[in-house]
């Protein structure tokens, strides 16, 4: 499995890959380029017509419902069921189910039914997603307040589990929510079974056995060896667009030389940004559409050498730790709220890693002959959450800072550096629309920052190298990067092809079913030695552990 098999590999592993790409010695063949196989075309436009024909009965839905493009209310032959749970920890959980979406419309009309388990992320969630759900013939979403029962209902969320020509939970983890009680119930209801998957590399423990039997978990993930996984190659299918990023984020930064720019992606979480400590140069430190003034706050040691620390937990890591020690004391009060600024941390963040890359690492720029010879270069990293508070109460679709001077901060005291002689840096606070990735990552330079599954897919399919080690799924990241180092990205399963072919292969549904049972009863077994005792001994604690796949 792919995390047992990164958490055997040393760090070392790791920075090997990443050194070896970042000097050139690797130079494998990019997977999923633009004319390869991954699905559509005329195979695809066959199974859909062979779908129609062996459908259940169109379902009906009363006037009012949110219906687009059907007569009479009616559902086409032949759809498939999405139902996609979004954490409250970002939207990445929705762009996977967005993908999930796209990838089956290549077959078969898609019913597409979001779960939000909180309040803040879904009027975000659904203005993100609109344009896929106004495309789809029905299209449903529900937050943790009314949950599926009061949004659906339960007698239409049976019939459209009924209907669907195969039903996806896409991703899920169970144990999280609610919404997965009515899910388990119309499952038994209907006797039907369905496919459920993770964001990249999770678990859903034993599953056969809490769903009893009915659901089979669909591996996901980065491979290295041929072991169980899968990613979305959709960034490789998009189409590409004529907008010139440079030139718009030249603009942006009061740049009028645009072959001076060079162009980079930092995609952090938005929960992260208290971390990236900036000191705003304005006397009236005021918020406005203009390009301010900044200096970057970067923790250095005796020899003025920025400071990291490898060993440093990810926030993903301490909510798990929080998580244990709820199960072993009732008294503990968790918190979300796990992030912690650079200049108290001591050691420095991804941004200022990035920062200090751009202007002092040789490898960041290797083949870029600009600034060589003494001529001015301007970097612009585009980042959409950095500066989110100021680009919001400015109603502006972006923020541009000017990075002026590095602030070194050694313990107490602080040493002023001004960037040197020809060197312009400018931070974007700027979201890139989901259309317009492929083309955008096409024009921004190889060494990118990214964190979540999406971002890190598409910059590993567009070439490029996310040198950094994010803030979450760090196993994933490093089985990406071995990928990429030892030539195998075209080896990694394509998760649209296989999610395809669960709908049209009984051959590939036994096969999904039959693996999935085996390695549900080997981790059940595995928990039962873990915990002194069978599932019905367990707490309730170890049930949610167990299901969200956090025991095994």
């Amino acid at each position: 499995m792919a995390l047992a098999w990164a958490a055997s590999q040393t760090s070392s592993s790791a920075a090997g890959a990443l050194s070896a790409l970042l000097t050139g010695s690797a130079e494998p063949a990019v997977g999923g380029r633009e004319g390869d196989g991954g699905g559509g075309g005329s195979g695809a436009t066959a199974s859909a017509a062979s779908c129609a024909t062996a459908a259940p009965s169109p379902e009906k839905f009363e006037p009012g419902t949110v219906a687009n493009g059907c007569a009479a209310g009616e559902l086409p032959a032949g759809y498939v069921l999405v139902m996609t749970q979004v954490l409250p920890d970002g939207l990445g959980d929705l762009i996977f189910g967005e993908n999930a979406v796209h990838e089956l419309q290549q077959l078969a009309p898609v019913v597409w039914l979001r779960c939000y388990t909180s309040e803040d992320n879904y009027a975000a969630g659904e203005h993100l997603i609109a344009e896929t759900a106004s495309s789809l013939p029905f299209s449903a979403s529900c937050s943790n307040q009314d949950g599926l029962q009061g949004s659906v209902g339960m007698d239409r969320l049976q019939r459209l589990w009924a209907g669907g020509r195969e039903c996806f939970l896409a991703p899920w983890i169970f144990g999280l929510s609610t919404h997965e009680v009515p899910v388990l119930r119309v499952a038994g209801q209907c006797r039907k079974h369905f496919w459920a998957l993770t964001e990249y590399g999770r678990g859903m423990g034993n599953i056969h056995t809490y769903t009893g039997g009915l659901g089979a978990k669909i591996p996901t993930g980065w491979t290295v060896e041929g072991e169980p996984g899968g990613v979305f190659r959709s960034i490789c299918r998009a189409p590409k667009s004529d907008t010139d990023w440079c030139r718009l984020f030249a603009d942006r930064s009061g740049v009028a030389d645009v072959s001076r720019v060079r162009l980079w992606w930092f995609y952090s979480r938005k929960d992260d940004e208290k971390k990236h400590d900036f000191r705003f140069l304005d006397e009236d430190g005021r918020c406005s559409s203009d390009i301010r003034k900044v200096a970057k706050v970067v923790p250095v040691g005796s020899t003025g050498k920025i400071i990291t620390d490898p060993a440093e937990k990810t926030n993903g890591e301490k909510l798990a730790e929080q998580l244990f020690q709820a199960a072993g004391n009732p008294d503990f009060k968790p918190t979300t709220d796990v992030s912690c600024a650079e200049a108290t941390a001591g050691c420095a963040g991804q941004l200022s890693q990035f920062i200090w890359g751009i202007l002092f690492d040789e490898a960041y720029t290797r083949g870029d002959p600009r600034g060589k010879a003494g001529d001015e270069v301007v970097d612009i990293i585009v980042a959409p959450n950095i500066f989110t508070n100021w680009r919001e109460a400015d109603g502006g679709t972006h923020a541009t800072a000017e990075m002026v001077q590095l602030d070194l901060l050694r313990g107490a005291t602080c040493k002023e550096e001004a960037l040197a002689k020809g060197r312009r840096l400018f931070v974007c606070s700027a979201k890139v629309p989901r259309a317009e990735m492929r083309s955008f990552l096409e024009q921004t330079q190889k060494v990118v920052f990214t964190t979540g599954d999406q971002s890190l897919a598409e910059a590993m399919f567009m070439d490029k190298i996310p040198v950094i080690k994010p803030d979450a799924k760090v196993q994933q990241w490093q089985l990406a990067l071995m990928a990429k180092a030892t030539g195998g990205l075209d080896a990694v399963p394509d998760l649209g092809e296989v999610m395809r072919s669960l709908v049209e292969d009984p051959i590939a549904q036994e096969k999904a079913r039959r693996e999935s049972k085996a390695l549900s009863d080997e981790l059940e077994l595995q928990m039962i030695a873990k915990l002194g005792g069978p599932p019905s001994t367990w707490s309730p604690t170890h049930h949610v552990l167990s299901r969200a796949g956090m025991l095994g």
